[in-house]
């Protein structure tokens, strides 16, 4: 491997991203932001979000205030319920979104550019940036992808975007039926959503994964 090469794999995706935006930086967020995207109330069970990540083939859902349905409290991804209820042996049958959710959430302005963008997402380490406007609600999402996809050229890889090379290698573990999951996107969430989501645990199964 060539010192380039190595230099080139050290970067994050971040880093790469800010190497190159000079002639796309001010662009605004509302710009490139995606407006079609997902949400539940606070009080929807995790077996909801489940089957809609399925159902959608996305792997997030922003997550509303009860009785404000425009107002985003929180955000929950196919990781959370993967790592705080089904690797907790908790039903999603029983479970809430907002006790798994990610929160408080990280929000940006839709008039804040693309550069604020970018280096928000970095400095808290996180791939999706919801929206929200002068009056608290939520009008689009940002996500590293929807920012690389809406450059005039890149050359980013989009893999290290969604998903660490070593979480691939390893493969995810499906914790009700051991189910090994090495390829990227969504395929734990579809088949959570598909085989065990949909199925009410039995009286046993309840007490067993509680």
């Amino acid at each position: 491997m060539t010192q380039d090469s190595k230099a080139r794999n050290s970067r994050t995706p971040h880093i790469e991203l800010a190497m190159m935006l000079p002639n796309y930086s001010h662009k605004r967020v509302a710009e490139v932001a995606e407006n079609d995207f997902e949400s539940l109330p606070e009080d929807a069970l995790v077996a909801e979000a489940a089957k809609i990540m399925r159902d959608k083939d996305v792997s997030s859902i922003v997550i509303t205030r009860k009785g404000a349905q425009k107002e985003p409290v929180g955000i929950i991804t196919e990781r959370d319920i993967v790592r705080r209820v089904m690797a907790e042996n908790k039903g999603p049958f029983k479970v809430t979104v907002r006790s798994v959710m990610s929160s408080p959430l990280v929000t940006i302005n839709p008039e804040s550019s693309v550069k604020d963008a970018i280096t928000l997402m970095r400095s808290k380490q996180i791939r999706r940036l919801p929206v929200v406007d002068e009056l608290g609600q939520i009008v689009g999402i940002v996500t590293l992808k929807s920012v690389v996809g809406n450059m005039p050229s890149h050359n980013i890889d989009l893999v290290e975007i969604e998903s660490s090379r070593a979480d691939v290698e390893r493969g995810a573990l499906c914790p009700y039926c051991q189910a090994v999951f090495k390829g990227r996107g969504n395929q734990m969430s579809n088949h959570i959503g598909a085989v065990h989501a949909e199925e009410k645990p039995t009286a046993s199964n309840v007490e067993q994964k509680m």
